[in-house]
């Protein structure tokens, strides 16, 4: 699946504008460092993985869903698993052969729905490898800049940090190199941890998976499209594609769209899109209360305000 477009380099992005597309990303990140306390560098490439299963996966909103479903044993635990994940793309041996690992990853498995494996990941190392290494690099270490300062500042540690920045290995470097995890970690203690994580797990799963069942029968989808739909207009010369504009909105507000009708003109630019939501409450929280709100989407201009029917032609 191919990845989503970020912002292109003949397009200048501040930094808040950066930070405030990648807010749901900071709020994670930090509370894993400050929340958990996790090792900023590691957190760094822990949320890459995640970046890099919600790009290939069908779970548009998993950082979201990461951050508003989990609680701190279960995104602790989490953590954890994409660790192992880390260890094994990382390692020309497969580090788990002869081992029993029944489970595996199953909170990874869950959230992004992928039925991904150690045993896939290790498959498939260094494409995926090469993925994480590429957000990591460009998004991670741009958007937590000054969080994973943070720790550092706080425990008045050497200002001469540079060469402790944040490193991914590369998987086509010497083998020599080492691993950037933690020392001495053991990741069949998760075993361990899972026998007492087993009964809130299966708790938060299984809510989880109430929620995705009732997504399409919400008593919000009685509601028409139309009355549901958020009107975008863009600005000529600076054109937006529909992953854009699901990405932004998806990142911002988490799973709220039903569908993106962009205005249909054939190798034009398209000048304005219909967003519809799931819920009508959703508009309000878009539109900040107002009648018109405004965004940027990679540096480009966005326009929104509640839909309002023309005519009486049918929706797509």
């Amino acid at each position: 699946m191919a990845f989503f477009a970020y912002p292109s380099a003949d397009v200048v992005v501040s930094k808040e504008e950066f930070n405030l597309f990648h807010s749901i990303d900071r709020k994670l990140f930090s509370r894993l460092v400050s929340g958990l306390g996790r090792d900023p560098a590691e957190s760094a490439q822990v949320m890459a993985l995640w970046m890099w299963l919600e790009h290939n996966s069908k779970e548009f909103n998993l950082v979201h869903k990461i951050l508003m479903t989990l609680p701190n044993t279960l995104l602790n635990a989490m953590a954890e698993e994409s660790v192992l994940v880390l260890n094994c793309i990382q390692s020309d041996d497969f580090p788990f052969s002869g081992v029993d690992i029944t489970r595996e990853i199953p909170l990874l498995q869950s959230i992004s729905k992928s039925g991904v494996t150690l045993k896939f990941f290790h498959e498939n190392r260094l494409g995926i490898t090469r993925g994480v290494s590429s957000l990591f690099k460009d998004i991670c270490l741009r958007a937590f800049q000054d969080l994973l300062l943070q720790p550092h500042k706080e425990r008045n540690a050497d200002p001469n940090m540079g060469a402790n920045a944040p490193q991914f290995r590369d998987p086509e470097a010497s083998s020599a190199s080492p691993h950037y995890l933690r020392p001495g970690f053991d990741p069949y203690n998760l075993s361990i941890q899972r026998q007492v994580l087993d009964k809130e797990m299966e708790e938060v799963l299984s809510r989880l998976n109430l929620n995705d069942e009732d997504d399409g029968h919400s008593e919000d989808q009685e509601v028409a499209p139309d009355e549901r739909t958020i009107f975008l207009t863009f600005s000529r010369g600076y054109p937006i594609s529909e992953n854009e504009v699901r990405e932004y909105f998806t990142r911002k507000f988490g799973d709220v769209i039903e569908a993106i009708y962009m205005q249909g003109v054939p190798s034009q630019q398209p000048l304005y899109a219909r967003l519809v939501v799931r819920s009508v409450s959703s508009i309000p929280v878009v539109l900040d209360g107002k009648s018109k709100a405004k965004f940027t989407i990679n540096g480009k201009h966005v326009w929104a305000r509640k839909y309002v029917r023309k005519g009486q032609t049918s929706t797509p």
